[in-house]
């Protein structure tokens, strides 16, 4: 009874002491060691108790190990997190390690107890060692965010993952994958050797949803720290993916000059998606083309080409089209537009030569007979030995032309001698080249009003015609006087008969 009674007491110092150690009459046994990787785990992160059993040196027998577990220390009821069996027995002077593995859910102080239930195999006691560990689970991890440009259903799309380091070490063994529910991922993992303390990389990432409408997407960070931690977070986002639509419009415009023409095309992608291999071309049954190949349209842009022309016919009636890859469909859209091979020419019609005192008005119209615009069209009077420009109007600018179209114009000019036409010269740009065209306006092109004298005129016989009517009306009225004269004469000899 006297030596069990020392046994207890014996019992009672190890548990309460450290190493904790158990004296039998033949075993003698500690935990002298709980090693804690990593010593500041996160929740839901895997922790490693490396627990080192010691039989001592004066130990007289084996120790059978028969359990190693780790549990919650007091509180109501036994948590117990892991428990590892059979392990085989420790002979004098050597030791057991026996790692024990447990994960937190949640964060916060953690008292925890490894105990070891072992065999003395000398007198077939039942051995049991205590080791109190404390550990301390915090909710640390880099920080992640997940941005994502608008996507559309069949279309690959991008995104990025930014990783911040708010941690007071530096990380290592970086990894970032993206996956993705619905969607397919064309790119989806990032390696990074460290981030430093404070620091941040972003991590691209590529993909493509299967449907319009909502998918999520989940970006997992691996990395270590404190050299053999490994550690892993996630964050989750959800994304709109909008269906696929088609929009892509063909706008022509006629270029060049004379048989240098050509077709300016505008390919504007209404789409809400990118449009790859544009193949734009022209077909004609009197005129070639050229084609042009686009890598790429992207959304809400316009792209321009030219399509050279060689024309066998003045005119070309041609169908423009483009056909490109949408997804995974290939689409096209074509329209129809005309050529022709004539450039903008200004040509003189409807002209009047009026004679206003001393000046000859002339107007008309400067007419584009031409196929394209004709561009600081000016009309001018040319001044020659019997032509001189005059006021108010020595030149008349026209301005723009449009191709089929026409512009009034009125200048003024004096004349000598006997000049028979007014000479005017023209000048426009068609297509950036500078054009002078020459016209000789007939002075009888005068119209009914040109019939008015020209009161500075040195024409005597005009002064003579115009004279006439008054000698002939004065002849008359000397006629008239002359007879009344004549009957009163009469009178008055009748007078002196009677």
């Amino acid at each position: 009874m006297m030596r069990r009674g020392v046994i207890a007491l014996a019992c009672l110092v190890v548990v309460g002491s450290l190493p904790l150690s158990v004296a039998g009459a033949s075993a003698n046994a500690s935990i002298s060691n709980v090693e804690v990787s990593p010593s500041s785990p996160a929740p839901g992160e895997t922790v490693t108790f490396e627990t080192t059993v010691r039989n001592l040196e004066n130990s007289d027998a084996p120790l059978a190990i028969n359990d190693i577990a780790i549990r919650k220390a007091g509180g109501s009821g036994i948590t117990e997190y892991e428990r590892v069996s059979d392990l085989g027995s420790i002979s004098p002077g050597s030791t057991l390690e026996v790692p024990l593995t447990a994960s937190f859910e949640s964060s916060g102080t953690k008292d925890l107890r490894v105990i070891v239930y072992g065999l003395d195999r000398g007198n077939g006691d039942n051995i049991q060692l205590r080791y109190p560990v404390k550990l301390n689970v915090q909710e640390r991890h880099p920080q992640m965010d997940i941005s994502v440009n608008d996507s559309v259903a069949g279309i690959e799309s991008s995104g990025e993952v930014t990783v911040a380091n708010g941690l007071d070490s530096r990380i290592t063994n970086v990894e970032v994958v993206v996956a993705g529910d619905g969607v397919e991922m064309t790119q989806s993992r990032t390696v990074e050797s460290s981030i430093a303390e404070n620091g941040s990389i972003t991590a691209p990432f590529r993909f493509r949803p299967d449907s319009a409408g909502e998918h999520s997407l989940t970006a997992t960070l691996r990395y270590t720290i404190a050299g053999d931690t490994t550690r892993n977070t996630t964050r989750t986002t959800d994304i709109e993916s909008d269906p696929l639509r088609n929009s892509v419009e063909l706008d022509t415009t006629a270029v060049g000059s004379g048989t240098d023409r050509a077709l300016r095309v505008a390919v504007s992608n209404g789409a809400n998606a990118p449009i790859t291999d544009v193949m734009v071309a022209a077909d004609s049954e009197n005129a070639t083309f050229q084609r042009v190949l686009l890598e790429n349209v992207s959304a809400s842009t316009t792209r321009q080409v030219r399509l050279n022309a060689t024309m066998e016919e003045p005119r070309a009636d041609a169908t423009v089209s483009a056909n490109y890859d949408l997804g995974s469909e290939t689409q096209q859209t074509s329209t129809e537009t005309t050529i022709r091979s004539v450039p903008g020419t200004i040509d003189l019609t409807g002209l009047d030569v009026i004679r206003q005192g001393g000046r000859l008005q002339i107007s008309g119209s400067a007419s584009n007979v031409g196929s394209t615009d004709a561009d600081s069209v000016l009309v001018s009077v040319v001044n020659t030995e019997t032509v001189t420009p005059a006021t108010p109007n020595r030149d008349y600018f026209v301005g723009t032309v449009p191709d089929s179209d026409f512009v009034s114009f009125s200048v003024y000019a004096r004349t000598e001698g006997n000049a028979t036409s007014v000479p005017l010269e023209v000048t426009y740009l068609v297509d950036d080249t500078r054009k002078t065209q020459r016209f000789d306006v007939a002075i009888n092109q005068m119209g009914g009003s040109a019939q008015q004298p020209d009161q500075d005129s040195n024409n005597e016989g005009g002064d003579q015609n115009s004279m006439l009517p008054v000698f002939v009306a004065g002849g008359l009225a000397l006629l008239v006087v002359v007879g009344v004269l004549v009957r009163r004469y009469r009178r008055g000899d009748d007078d002196i008969e009677v």
